[in-house]
């Protein structure tokens, strides 16, 4: 029988309370650490590609129920390319109150829009802009959807890949473990998928929502998982790493969940192992499991053959944004607005 569940010690939320809650998160702290100073303008905008929304996909097929699969989304074949669907759910997003028909869009509406998100950018001719836009493909049908359903659409070619690389999380040596059911007659593991902390950490306040954490209550260990998709194949997940700072999420997700346990008297003397990333690729379905080892270090960690990368402690740059967003910064804090500034020391330090 067990004394408490970790779920006992989690936020009762559900996800759109997290993602409404104004703490800082794991993206918030990416986004800025790959933008930097120049990047506050745009660090709450919405993303979307197709790439995250697979990755949608397999979370919700993989941590949630078939229900909250057919809330989320639609599958809906279409011909379109990705640039135009960036084009129509842009469209929706602005005009989609206003114009339920892509036809009835102003030409000059569908331009700017498309110039806006990244569409023929550089060209002058918004008519030339407003053909190619539709020569991508579907966009009456797609831009139609878009506007009359709260729903994520799909091809049924992203949902095949999805159920491929869920089943073969399911199946292989490498992952199967992790997403394995609990045994109903044996509760010393368990499984827990969402569970949402916070935590003030250096007197900045942090959020963050685990996509599974596996707890040995005999003996006492928890084990806390993120699911990626990956562009790179499994084995070279290591790229994304450093590419998306993963090192980030996991030493602030670590430290998150261990300030909740430490202020509870029953999980306080749990262990809280470092973090383990399970990567899937949609062409290869070869997933793996990545333990990061360093995931308990604190401060500026540098790696490379040739010492060239350095990751900062996700609690430095938390701070540096959080100083960012609450006072009205005109520059860089490095950067001098009354003194020269030091073009060497710049060069230096920053190329």
């Amino acid at each position: 029988m067990l004394v408490k569940e970790l779920k006992d010690i989690a936020l009762p939320w559900t996800e759109p309370q997290y993602r409404a809650d104004p703490a800082l998160s794991y993206s918030t702290l990416a986004t800025f650490e790959r933008g930097g100073f120049y990047s506050l303008p745009t660090l709450y905008d919405k993303k979307s590609s197709p790439s995250l929304t697979l990755g949608s996909i397999v979370d919700t097929l993989i941590t949630g129920s078939e229900e909250e699969f057919n809330q989320l989304f639609a599958v809906m074949d279409y011909n379109i390319t990705d640039s135009g669907i960036n084009v129509c759910k842009a469209l929706a997003s602005l005009y989609g109150e206003q114009y339920k028909e892509f036809k009835d869009i102003p030409e000059v509406l569908v331009s700017q829009t498309a110039q806006e998100v990244g569409f023929w950018k550089d060209s002058k001719w918004n008519s030339r802009r407003y053909k190619e836009v539709l020569n991508t493909g579907d966009v009456d049908i797609y831009y139609k959807v878009l506007t009359s359903s709260d729903k994520t659409i799909i091809s049924s070619q992203m949902y095949s890949d999805a159920l491929a690389m869920v089943d073969a999380l399911k199946t292989s040596e490498a992952t199967k473990f992790y997403f394995a059911q609990d045994n109903p007659f044996d509760d010393s593991i368990r499984r827990y998928y969402q569970l949402k902390f916070k935590a003030t950490l250096d007197d900045v306040d942090y959020r963050c929502m685990a996509d599974e954490i596996i707890v040995d209550y005999k003996n006492k260990i928890i084990s806390p998982i993120d699911l990626k998709t990956s562009s790179h194949i499994e084995a070279e997940f290591y790229k994304s790493f450093i590419d998306w700072t993963y090192n980030q999420q996991a030493r602030l997700y670590w430290k998150i969940i261990r300030e909740n346990l430490d202020r509870d008297e029953y999980f306080r003397d749990f262990i809280l192992d470092d973090y383990t990333f399970i990567v899937v690729n949609k062409n290869t379905l070869v997933p793996l499991a990545w333990k990061y080892t360093d995931t308990q270090k604190r401060g500026t960690l540098i790696y490379g053959k040739n010492h060239n990368i350095e990751l900062r402690d996700p609690l430095e740059v938390g701070k540096e944004l959080h100083y960012y967003l609450t006072h009205d910064c005109k520059v860089p804090l490095d950067i001098s607005m009354t003194e020269p500034n030091d073009i060497v020391k710049f060069l230096n330090t920053k190329m």
